[in-house]
């Protein structure tokens, strides 16, 4: 199953962990710490804005809670996350 989120919050991590919470039937706060799988941080400055104000765009996939979690960045102001 692909979940596509439509999460009211811009910040990455937590999108993940609601979406994940959400396919598993659980409270966000039964899963594991996301730092687990990924540093939160990292994710969010990998495509951070750059120095000169450009957008950085690519794709990074990874597991947790057994699911394969894509996040991508195509320079628009909101990332795309999908849970599989």
């Amino acid at each position: 199953m692909t979940h596509s989120l439509a999460v009211d919050t811009d910040a990455v991590h937590e999108r993940i962990v609601t979406g994940v919470a959400a396919l598993e039937g659980v409270d966000p706060t039964a899963l594991p710490p996301l730092f687990d799988a990924v540093d939160p941080d990292a994710l969010t400055a990998i495509f951070a804005t750059t120095v000169s104000g450009g957008e950085r765009t690519g794709r990074i996939s990874f597991r947790y809670v057994g699911h394969k979690v894509t996040v991508e960045f195509d320079g628009s102001d909101v990332p795309l996350v999908t849970i599989d």
